[in-house]
């Protein structure tokens, strides 16, 4: 049963188990045993820094076809010559895309109407959510009884953020989290994987799957819901690290405890249970909002763990501190925990998040990563800083940035950027209209507000391990052009 089941899993699933399989391996070596690192683009699964995009709402196709079910046909034989030894020529790639019909790597057509917005379709809007629906059905057939409604309830919430109403992050991290379920749904089925590790696992698809219908309800408030999707997109992203068989016991154990645990209180922050046990008058924070603000620092961790080029060590130490600071936020969001205890809780969360922010920024400053160009880093950092700021924000700190057609809608949800030049980039966003929109934003302004949106205290808990390309991109307008970029540098 198991080959069939990973016939119906698409490639992108399979590169990223064999990613977590690399760290894993590292892992299971003993302590002072070094391995040599890969270059993150040469690792399945390998990040280059930003969050990493699976579905692209405004243009720019990028995701692969869905895989098909069943049996695939076989490429006929290539009769081309081989190359010779040490021939580096590129051969050439076969044109089969139908007529007028664009490849997977060409670029968008020209649709702008006026400078800096488009209001032309996204081809590629459902690759994502077509790919992640049809794994799911192939999963199901094969899940025990007791995951059947689960992976019903996941089919549901992968079709609803089709609507174009729903933010591109939002679908995007809807998607995310639905294709790292996948991965444990796998393992799920793999008479390989060992009877505990088995149960546990479907623990955790249970109450991810609960948590993230709960916090991606459309009704629930724009900014909260986004906030909290991505709780649960960087959380299961550490499931192909879990499930993988080389992942120490004991860091397996943490992380899933981890894992359940920031689902737990996500999922009781968002449903507004918690209100009712703030004492009245006391001036305190409701629980849910003390959870709701520490919840995305937590994320960082998550983030920061799942990536291969974090070294073991450095791993277990973020990991050991992220599981407290999961397990104070259960305890604090838990309806059947006492005021006392809460109160406590509530007391110790203050000092474990600020180990577990130090430990952020060690363990990301410890991988090894190529120097990147202005550029690529400026966008890299942006990304990240839109994928996980909120929109009020945003607007508020780059008002004045905007190009002018977008200012007559609105913008609903700036999305991502990329490198044009050292100092230019491109914009991505979303406008009320729901149209996908692009535009041209100058580096150094827009670089120097968003210091001031997301200061250095904030970056490793907020970005993960893309906080080091903004703390590489200030470090390029600090020596080239003598401009001090926040607090980045501290």
């Amino acid at each position: 049963m198991s080959g069939t089941i990973m016939a119906r899993i698409s490639r992108r699933h399979l590169l990223r188990t064999a990613g977590a399989s690399v760290v894993a391996a590292a892992l299971a070596l003993p302590v002072g045993v070094t391995v040599a690192a890969a270059d993150p683009r040469d690792v399945p699964g390998g990040s280059a820094g930003a969050p990493e995009r699976v579905t692209d709402p405004p243009p720019s196709p990028s995701s692969a076809p869905d895989e098909p079910d069943g049996p695939v046909t076989p490429p006929a034989p290539d009769t081309t010559t081989p190359p010779k030894p040490g021939d580096t020529t590129e051969p050439a790639e076969p044109d089969s895309d139908p007529p007028g019909e664009p490849s997977e790597d060409s670029p968008p057509p020209d649709t702008d109407t006026t400078d800096g917005q488009t209001s032309a379709p996204s081809p590629d809007r459902e690759t994502g959510i077509a790919e992640a629906t049809t794994d799911l059905e192939g999963m199901r057939q094969d899940v025990p009884e007791e995951l059947t409604a689960t992976v019903d309830t996941l089919l549901t919430l992968v079709s609803t953020v089709k609507s174009p109403e729903t933010s591109p992050q939002d679908r995007q991290g809807v998607v995310e989290s639905t294709e790292h379920l996948t991965t444990a749904l796998a393992a799920i089925n793999d008479p390989q994987t060992p009877p505990e590790l088995r149960r546990e696992l479907t623990s955790v698809v249970k109450q991810v799957t609960s948590t993230l219908r709960v916090v991606s309800d459309p009704r629930a408030p724009a900014e909260e819901r986004s906030m909290l999707i991505l709780v649960v997109k960087r959380s299961t992203s550490t499931l192909p690290l879990i499930c993988a068989p080389g992942t120490p016991q004991e860091l397996r154990d943490k992380m899933i405890a981890g894992v359940k645990d920031s689902a737990f209180a996500a999922e009781h922050s968002a449903d507004g249970g918690e209100s009712a046990h703030s004492p009245e008058g006391s001036g305190a924070p409701a629980p849910d909002a003390t959870v709701r603000r520490a919840l995305p620092g937590k994320s960082g961790s998550d983030e920061i763990t799942q990536d291969e080029r974090t070294p073991p060590e450095e791993r277990e130490r973020l990991v050991t501190a992220t599981q407290q600071v999961s397990a104070l936020l259960k305890k604090i969001s838990d309806p059947e925990t006492s005021s006392e205890e809460r109160a406590e809780a509530t007391r110790d969360l203050d000092d474990k998040t600020a180990r577990m922010k130090d430990q952020q920024e060690q363990a990301a400053s410890a991988q090894e990563r190529p120097e990147e160009s202005l550029g690529k880093a400026a966008a890299v950092c942006t990304s990240a800083i839109f994928d996980s700021t909120s929109e009020s924000a945003l607007a508020r700190g780059l008002e004045k940035l905007v190009p002018p057609d977008w200012e007559g809608e609105g913008i609903k949800d700036f999305w991502k950027a990329e490198e044009k030049t050292d100092d230019r980039l491109e914009v991505l966003a979303q406008l009320r209209n729901n149209e996908n929109a692009r535009g041209p934003f100058d580096v150094v302004p827009l670089i120097t507000e968003l210091a001031e949106i997301v200061p250095h205290d904030e970056l490793f808990g907020s970005l993960g391990g893309s906080a080091l390309s903004c703390k590489q991109t200030a470090t390029y307008l600090e020596e080239k052009f003598g401009i001090t970029v926040g607090t980045w540098l501290s």
